[in-house]
C-alpha cells in the first residue's frame, strides 16, 4: 500500500511527532492491531459457541477501543456532518459503529485454520500510519487488510482499512452513502443503515 494510493479524503494535517517517539508510534499502532487480531481470531475459533451476538458483543469493545469510530463516521458523509446538530451526529456515530461491529461479527464466522499476522508498518500521509497485516485461509487465496491509524488522546487508533491492500472502505462507504443522503438526508442514511445492521442479526444465525 502505497502513501499515494490513499484516497483524498483526509483534509486534516497533524503536526509531526518528535523523531523519539517514532519507534513507540510504530510499536503501539502495531499492538493495536494485534489486539483486534487476536480478538477476531477468537471469534472465528468459538463462532458457533458465540453465536452471532455473542461475536457482536466480543468485537464491539475492542473495535471502540481500537477504532477511531467517531472520525470514520464524520469521513463517511463528507461536508454532511458540518450540518449536523449533536443528536444528529450522536445517532450517526451509533448506527455507524453498530454496522462496523456487524460487518466484522458476520464475515469472521467459523474457522479453518485460518491465520492473522502483521507483516508490515509503514508512516503514511497526514502523519498516519499503516499497519499490513494479512488473512491466510487453507486453500484460498490470502487476504490483505491493511489499517491506516493515526494518534489520538486515546493512542493510536484505526481510521480507515483497505481491502486487498488498496480498497479503502472510508471511500467505499462515502460513495456509498451519498445517494442516501441526497434523497433523504441524514435520517434516512440512519434509518437504513440501521435496518442492515438488523438484518443481518436476524439473518446470521
Amino acid at each position: 500500500l502505497a502513501a499515494a494510493a490513499v484516497p483524498a479524503v483526509w483534509a486534516e494535517e497533524r503536526p509531526a511527532p518528535v523523531e523519539t517517539a517514532a519507534v513507540s508510534a510504530r510499536a503501539e499502532a502495531k499492538a493495536a492491531i494485534a489486539r483486534f487480531n487476536a480478538t477476531l481470531l477468537d471469534i472465528m475459533k468459538r463462532a458457533d459457541q458465540l453465536g452471532y451476538e455473542g461475536r457482536y458483543e466480543t468485537v464491539a469493545p475492542v473495535l471502540r477501543d481500537v477504532f477511531d469510530v467517531p472520525f470514520m463516521a464524520a469521513k463517511t458523509v463528507g461536508s454532511t456532518w458540518r450540518t449536523l446538530d449533536a443528536e444528529q451526529r450522536k445517532r450517526w456515530v451509533e448506527a455507524f459503529e453498530g454496522y462496523t461491529v456487524s460487518n466484522f461479527a458476520d464475515r469472521f464466522d467459523g474457522f479453518s485454520g485460518e491465520t492473522l499476522e502483521i507483516v508490515g508498518e509503514k508512516p503514511a500521509s497526514h502523519q498516519t500510519r499503516v499497519v499490513l497485516t494479512r488473512l491466510t485461509r487453507p486453500g484460498e487465496d490470502d487476504v490483505e487488510l491493511n489499517y491506516r491509524m493515526r494518534e489520538t488522546d486515546d493512542g493510536w487508533q484505526v481510521v480507515d482499512i483497505y481491502s486487498d491492500g488498496t480498497v479503502s472502505e472510508i471511500a467505499l462507504r462515502r460513495s456509498e452513502y451519498a445517494a442516501v443522503l441526497k434523497q433523504g438526508g441524514i435520517e434516512k442514511l440512519i434509518a437504513s443503515v440501521n435496518a442492515k445492521t438488523a438484518e443481518r442479526a436476524r439473518g446470521t444465525d
